[in-house]
């Protein structure tokens, strides 16, 4: 990291997620649109558009992004000579904040424009509040995860919608693949053993 604060901003065309680990520097995680699922702790997290959920160094963590989110990562070294907050969650917002997010997004930025604009974010982040209050959504969520994993039968995906339902399948089955697992075992486990509508899933996401 060449700066102590750095802002990268992406759309994610397709599913994206990463496996659990602990994180070695700070991060803000702001969704402009589309939809996050966060884990932090137990829990994962849904992350809407116009939420900011914050990330603490060392804290075990991953991320799943559904595709077309456009998402922004504020990511703070810990060389920062700040004590920035260790406690992980949902970021109180302020209409300073917003308009920070906002004109990062929208405006053209030289590097040193940007940096001031970060700088305040991070004097910002240093009066925060923070929270991990599972929504009902949230909620939904894990419990269809949980009954993914244990191979239950379920009536969360129809509380969940359809597509979120199919993209935490493909998530799981495509988890269950990079491990080596065979075709037919992954389409029995996810798919009621239909290898076709297994591939034309994760045709549609990955």
């Amino acid at each position: 990291m060449k700066s102590a604060i750095t802002f990268h901003s992406k759309t994610y065309e397709q599913l994206f997620y990463t496996a659990r680990k602990k994180k070695n520097y700070y991060e803000l995680v702001y969704v402009n649109t589309g939809t996050a699922l966060i884990r932090l702790g137990k829990w994962e997290y849904v992350v809407s558009a116009g939420e900011f959920f914050w990330l603490p160094f060392d804290s075990l963590t991953s991320i799943t992004i559904v595709p077309n989110a456009q998402i922004a990562h504020i990511a703070f070294s810990i060389r920062t000579r700040e004590d920035l907050p260790t406690q992980g969650g949902f970021v109180s917002q302020t209409s300073l904040l917003n308009a920070l997010i906002a004109k990062l997004f929208t405006a053209s930025l030289n590097e040193q424009q940007e940096q001031r604009l970060l700088a305040v974010i991070q004097d910002e982040l240093l009066l925060a509040t923070f929270h991990t209050d599972v929504s009902k959504e949230s909620m939904q969520v894990n419990n269809y995860i949980s009954v993914l994993s244990d191979q239950k039968t379920t009536n969360e995906s129809n509380v969940i919608s359809a597509e979120m339902a199919l993209m935490l399948k493909v998530r799981e089955a495509d988890k269950m693949r990079k491990s080596g697992a065979k075709d037919v075992m992954i389409a029995k486990r996810y798919f009621s053993d239909d290898i076709q509508a297994m591939n034309s899933s994760f045709s549609i996401f990955l």
